[in-house]
């Protein structure tokens, strides 16, 4: 795997009870090391009501590209379409973002239309770590749980070398014959995100516009009808729905 000083400075115990932790779970499946059991085992040793993992996308933005259970994907595409978050902002400040407390007067004033909506999908506080790689982003993994609270010391540890190691098993795709872990981004969030990608390349066409473009007017659709972006996709591949300039 990729970068191994990054996850030496974090301690050798704590990368071996990570990686025995994910190697365990692709050895039940007899399957190489994916990111899903990065996520998975994050989960299970967190504690985690779920956890998520965005990309930066073609347009710039974090985009979801796996969650281990709904509450993940609701809270995950909730950000995107809103422009805030810890996930969301996790991207842009290359810096772990804690939401310990949900419900707590910080998060309402930082994220006024995240916190409620997240709170209503099932989450009670959210953790976000940014994928780092040579010091840039390239994502970020999020945790969320069903009871407020704030992270160990040890916890919060952990979380970064889950990270670390997402990094490395999504290096190591683009090194390798992917084939072992294409159904990960074709299927589930990944098969939803690619049906938004055709979407906004169609409100393009509609609107004779640029894509950022599109994605913000897809964007804006969401939340005022209050819809996952996948439903308003879908209903612009359908025919169901068009934008005008």
């Amino acid at each position: 795997m990729s970068d191994p000083n990054t996850m030496t400075a974090r301690g050798d115990d704590g990368i071996a009870r990570v990686m025995a932790a994910v190697r365990a779970l692709a050895s039940t499946e007899s399957r190489p090391v994916a990111v899903r059991h990065v996520c998975q085992a994050c989960a299970t040793m967190l504690r985690a009501g779920g956890v998520g993992l965005y990309l930066i996308g073609d347009l710039g933005l974090g985009e979801p590209v796996y969650a281990t259970d709904g509450v993940s994907e609701r809270i995950m595409d909730v950000q995107v379409t809103v422009g805030e978050g810890p996930g969301v902002h996790a991207l842009d400040e290359l810096s772990p973002i804690l939401a310990p407390e949900l419900t707590g007067i910080p998060s309402m004033r930082r994220w006024p239309v995240f916190a409620p909506a997240a709170i209503e999908a099932g989450a009670s506080a959210v953790f976000a770590f940014p994928l780092v790689q040579q010091t840039i982003s390239v994502g970020a993994l999020e945790v969320y749980r069903t009871v407020e609270g704030e992270l160990s010391d040890e916890e919060i540890s952990d979380a970064l070398l889950f990270a670390d190691v997402a990094v490395s098993v999504l290096a190591d795709l683009i090194d390798t014959d992917p084939d072992d872990d294409v159904e990960e981004f074709t299927c589930g969030v990944g098969a939803r995100w690619g049906e938004i990608h055709r979407a906004i390349g169609v409100v393009s066409i509609q609107l004779e516009s640029g894509l950022a473009e599109a994605f913000l007017r897809l964007r804006a659709r969401a939340f005022a009808t209050g819809r996952p972006l996948s439903e308003i996709a879908e209903d612009v591949l359908t025919q169901r729905m068009r934008f005008a300039p």
